[in-house]
């Protein structure tokens, strides 16, 4: 169709012209709202990072004021607590029954009864020798207990030579070396040299005896740099998990492995 000027007339009219500038201008838009919130973004993180250095400290200046600590002095107990151990105390026996030697386990004292004061090291106190010298001796006036060397001298457990304990010891058992046991438990372990034999062969041995009348005689193992508590398998559970060692050891044992649900 012409115009009366022979001039073509486009089938839409006159939208064409109108198309452009809307495209540009919806475009400008866009992109100026993108502008918008870029600007907004990044002013929120930097917002957001400011706070944080806020909230995060500065190395030279602490969060927290400096631990103090106040020392406390505690006198030093009488010698006749040179030997004591407060929930195997032997004073205490007459306190428990005799049933499964239930005296012998662990009664730690009340709060009234409970010591302050530091135990005195035996007089000529010595740094312990290092292992593995210490294995085979230790210093005398470290643990001065006679007794047991002259009740226990025909078992060769130990012998008194000069300023020195010497611990004969010996291959108690051979081989023992594959990995097969790893772990083992010595109960009434003596001077503990059943266990000490054990650790050159990379057997970790936990070296178990109970508080007799005299000394601590586990003092011995202690001394030696063997692993050892005070216990004894009654009535009371050991502080270990079951399992916790592939082989159990007693001399001359009194121990009834197969009662009381052991």
């Amino acid at each position: 169709m012409k115009h009366k000027d022979r001039k073509p007339i486009s089938p839409n009219g006159d939208k064409s012209p109108r198309i452009v500038p809307l495209t540009i201008l919806f475009v400008a838009l866009r992109g100026f709202s993108f502008y918008l919130g870029g600007i907004f973004c990044s002013e929120k993180n930097r917002v957001e990072i400011r706070d944080v250095q806020k909230a995060v400290p500065s190395p030279k200046d602490p969060a927290v004021a400096p631990l103090q600590i106040k020392s406390v002095n505690f006198p030093d107990c009488s010698s006749n607590y040179q030997d004591y151990t407060p929930c195997t105390d032997p004073k205490r026996w007459k306190k428990y029954g005799a049933h499964r030697l239930t005296f012998m386990e662990r009664h730690c004292p009340p709060v009234f009864e409970r010591k302050e004061c530091l135990i005195p090291p035996p007089n000529g106190y010595k740094p312990p020798i290092k292992w593995p010298k210490s294995r085979d001796e230790c210093w005398y006036r470290n643990v001065p207990y006679d007794w047991i060397n002259k009740q226990k001298s025909n078992q060769n457990w130990l012998r008194k030579q000069g300023e020195k304990f010497l611990f004969p010891g010996g291959d108690l058992i051979p081989e023992m070396k594959d990995g097969t046991v790893r772990t083992a438990i010595d109960t009434g372990c003596g001077v503990a040299s059943w266990g000490g034999d054990l650790l050159d062969r990379g057997i970790l041995t936990v070296s178990l005896a109970p508080r007799d009348n005299h000394e601590a005689q586990v003092q011995f193992a202690l001394e030696r740099g063997i692993p050892a508590i005070l216990g004894i398998i009654s009535t009371q559970r050991l502080p270990f998990p079951s399992n916790s060692f592939d082989m159990a050891h007693c001399s001359r044992c009194l121990i009834p492995w197969t009662e009381f649900g052991n």
